[in-house]
């Protein structure tokens, strides 16, 4: 049983401050240890619980479980922090869609007496693990939950790259850029660029271009035990950027390489015990009800 919390939240976010009070005075109901993460936290007046801010990473060597007050850009913020240590994180939305932060503040306290009674959904989710090389030095490693994108810069011209999977020519492309995404992320920017919805439990990769000047480009899924390597051509002379989550970023140019794995670790989501990832679908996509 979960007995020291971590909570995370939006940046400085007082809107989440409600929230952040009822879920201390619930842990401290129940006899748990409440933490506060330093960096998100920072502003929350914490006197009068007598509780206690750490830094993130002596944070995450204490705890074991997560609670993430915020939207999906925070959980994806914590969830790279967090790869790496084998906690189960559980999201609660204050953001608009809410694909990742999936349990509503009205009903988070319903949600945490079932998880303190063990009756709940987890589920182990993918990450990606991007490194830049050039001349076969690193020069940027990162971990993305959702997707790594190489986007061009603010500029009219295309750029041209070539992708290959597990050391095969895939393609030579020009377009604004191409998504390497996770299940996770399919429902994120790779939806928006025509990518499919791809379930979260399957272990594969999906290639999506960025408005690419070939109309017969199509998004591909590959296994997600492929290493995906992306090159620009001999001929590009353009600058583009490779972003993880929308969030960390590196530049990149003509001779770089940039190689994208599966992260070895996963992440641990929790869900209420009812969680249908397919109602989540519809509700958050706006397909309807059942007939």
């Amino acid at each position: 049983m979960f007995s020291k919390i971590g909570i995370f939240a939006k940046y400085n976010g007082i809107q989440s401050w409600e929230v952040i009070d009822k879920l201390i005075l619930y842990f401290q109901e129940k006899d748990k240890r409440v933490l506060l993460d330093q960096r998100s936290c920072s502003d929350f007046p914490i006197d009068r619980y007598g509780i206690e801010r750490q830094e993130r990473s002596e944070l995450l060597e204490t705890i074991d479980f997560a609670i993430v007050v915020g939207g999906d850009g925070t959980f994806l913020d914590v969830a790279r922090s967090i790869v790496n240590y084998n906690i189960p994180i559980l999201g609660i939305n204050l953001g608009r869609l809410g694909f990742l932060t999936d349990v509503s503040p009205d009903t988070m306290l319903d949600t945490l007496d079932e998880v303190l009674a063990d009756d709940y959904q987890c589920e182990e989710r993918t990450l990606l693990k991007v490194v830049i090389k050039k001349d076969g030095e690193t020069l940027f490693e990162e971990v993305a939950f959702n997707d790594v994108v190489l986007h061009k810069n603010d500029s009219p011209r295309m750029i041209e790259f070539e992708t290959f999977v597990d050391n095969r020519f895939l393609n030579s492309q020009r377009s604004d850029g191409l998504i390497v995404s996770t299940p996770t992320g399919s429902t994120a920017y790779s939806l928006s660029a025509g990518g499919p919805i791809v379930d979260a439990g399957l272990n594969v990769i999906s290639l999506v271009s960025i408005n690419p000047h070939t109309m017969s480009n199509r998004p591909v899924v590959v296994s997600g035990d492929s290493e995906v390597l992306i090159r620009p051509h001999a001929n590009c002379c353009s600058v583009a950027s490779i972003i993880c989550d929308g969030q960390r970023s590196f530049q990149f140019m003509a001779h770089y390489e940039t190689i994208v794995t599966r992260h070895p670790n996963f992440i641990k989501m929790v869900h209420p015990k009812n969680h249908d990832h397919y109602e989540l679908l519809r509700a958050k996509l706006n397909w309807g009800q059942k007939l």
